[in-house]
């Protein structure tokens, strides 16, 4: 159910004390016959057909993978660009948080030594590391907690942060990558992954739409009152 490797104590016993509330809710439903009762019986019926459905579109879209061109995204951004304007200051960076403030310093110093990359690269496997992401665009608002969004809208593009205590044992790394103002569209790699996700939503509802009106025309349809 989890990573274990990665998990967090916390985390791990959440998901262990969710599995054991639904279990023992089911067993007891089992036990006061709910599964025989007719009202259970229609909802599953009704369930049945939504997961179904669900997974046959999830096999058809998987099907139609092969059809996507990547380059396409970009064609789509440059045809939708106001749809990607800012509303609020927003800032591209890239950050990495570790459980262990030693190791952090150590990463900010291999950074600011050679590049960032390369220090991603060096602790890619570091059992230290809780969190990596990068170019990642976020509104102002976004940034969190209070401590972190300071240091950043203080910071210069391509500048490194020093290293900032998040909570307990969590220390974080930060390079401003590039800072977007209000009302500004930012370039396609900046903001790459809402186009990417914009574009596969709008295409899944195309290829659904295609999909219905195929099995409308193979398909007799009746609604009887």
């Amino acid at each position: 159910m989890i990573d274990t490797n990665s998990a967090s104590n916390f985390y791990k016993n959440e998901i262990i004390r969710s599995w054991i509330n639904r279990e023992v809710l089911y067993q007891q439903a089992v036990k006061q016959g709910i599964l025989k009762e007719e009202s259970f019986k229609r909802i599953m019926n009704e369930s049945q057909k939504e997961l179904a459905g669900s997974l046959l579109l999830q096999k058809y879209y998987n099907d139609e993978k092969s059809d996507f061109d990547p380059t396409a995204a970009e064609g789509f951004y440059n045809d939708h660009k106001d749809d990607f304007k800012r509303f609020y200051d927003s800032y591209l960076i890239n950050m990495t948080i570790f459980n262990n403030e030693d190791k952090a310093i150590k990463f900010r110093n291999i950074a600011l030594e050679s590049d960032w990359d390369k220090a991603v690269n060096i602790f890619k496997n570091d059992q230290s590391i809780i969190k990596e992401d990068g170019n990642e665009l976020l509104y102002n608002f976004q940034i969190y907690p209070v401590v972190l969004f300071r240091v950043v809208s203080e910071m210069d593009p391509g500048e490194i942060s020093t290293v900032i205590k998040e909570g307990p044992e969590q220390y974080a790394v930060v390079k401003l990558v590039q800072k977007y103002d209000e009302g500004t569209v930012p370039p396609y790699n900046a903001v790459k992954r809402e186009v990417l996700d914009e574009f596969v939503a709008q295409r899944k509802e195309q290829l659904l739409n295609d999909y219905l009106r195929e099995l409308y025309s193979e398909n007799k349809i009746e609604v009887r009152n």
